[in-house]
């Protein structure tokens, strides 16, 4: 028996192409064991705050579309069940109409079992350990994002400055209201960055107020209908200052990351919310997805 184990095992690496094992070796020595794959990762992964946050926006709403995934497996899964249970039935019924043919009846015994399907049945016993481990991820990702985000309101100030200058600068050669727009978004970002901050510590007791869970809430939605306002212009200045001639590939993708962003914002800018954890996870992946492949695209594996 244990010649025989030892056989197939020989049979199974035998099986493997030795293009794949070359291929496999080659990619080892450029990762793995490359010195140079984690000076890349040191140099554009985890050199600034911000490349680090486009990791994490990414990994943050991946972890919580598959909780929710696994979560909803049973009804996604009998929701498929459902539809093809549906098609036979249609194929079964025109059949019947065209031909006078009832396929269940079939002599072919595929044919028949195929077509004598029972309605699918929804097990709402089933349920997936691995979804909590997964929402935990994704709500402490969160939490450090935004924990992280505690000083951004400092970076925004030399922003701010230069596009007020920029809007009282009279020989300035952009339009006075290009200048203005510029100037309202500086500012958005500085208030809804001090409303979230605001939410963030009195939701982690960090201030104390006569009521820190209301305060927590109420700063979080109102700085989720700024940062609505914020990507409301943007679009719309999007749109606005790039002539249809430059629509590129570049252009949509940016476009398509505002708007994506939009329904998260109606979500959190609503008291009861309005989207489930899944299609929160979608939006959220849309809106990061491209900074996270281009981030871990641009290291060089050579």
């Amino acid at each position: 028996m244990q010649k025989q184990a030892s056989g197939s095992r020989k049979n199974r690496i035998g099986s493997v192409p030795i293009t794949t094992l070359l291929q496999l070796q080659s990619l080892l020595k450029k990762s793995v064991f490359s010195r140079k794959f984690y000076q890349e990762i040191n140099d554009k992964v985890l050199a600034s705050s911000a490349t680090v946050d486009a990791n994490l926006y990414f990994i943050c709403y991946f972890t919580l579309l598959v909780s929710a995934v696994l979560n909803n497996r049973p009804k996604i899964v009998y929701w498929l069940q459902k539809q093809k249970y549906n098609l036979l039935q249609v194929i079964k019924k025109f059949s019947q109409l065209q031909f006078g043919t009832d396929l269940s009846q079939s002599d072919n015994k595929l044919v028949s079992k195929i077509f004598s399907q029972q309605p699918p049945v929804l097990d709402e016993k089933a349920s997936s350990s691995l979804a909590v481990h997964f929402k935990a991820i994704s709500s402490y990702l969160s939490d450090i994002r935004i924990f992280n985000r505690l000083t951004d309101s400092i970076k925004y100030m030399p922003w701010i400055i230069d596009e007020f200058h920029a809007y009282m600068d009279p020989s300035n050669p952009t339009a006075k209201f290009d200048r203005l727009v510029n100037f309202v978004q500086s500012l958005n970002c500085l208030v809804l960055e001090l409303l979230e901050n605001a939410g963030w510590l009195t939701d982690h007791n960090w201030v104390g107020t006569g009521d820190n869970d209301w305060w927590s809430f109420e700063t979080y939605i109102w700085c989720s209908r700024i940062w609505g306002a914020y990507l409301l212009i943007e679009i719309i200045e999007l749109v606005r200052r790039t002539p249809r001639s430059k629509w590129n590939t570049k252009w949509k993708i940016s476009l398509f990351q505002q708007v994506i962003q939009v329904p998260l914002v109606a979500h959190w800018s609503l008291r009861e919310g309005c989207l489930t954890p899944f299609w929160v996870g979608v939006c959220g992946c849309g809106a990061s997805w491209w900074k996270f492949k281009d981030m871990w695209k641009s290291l060089d594996m050579s």
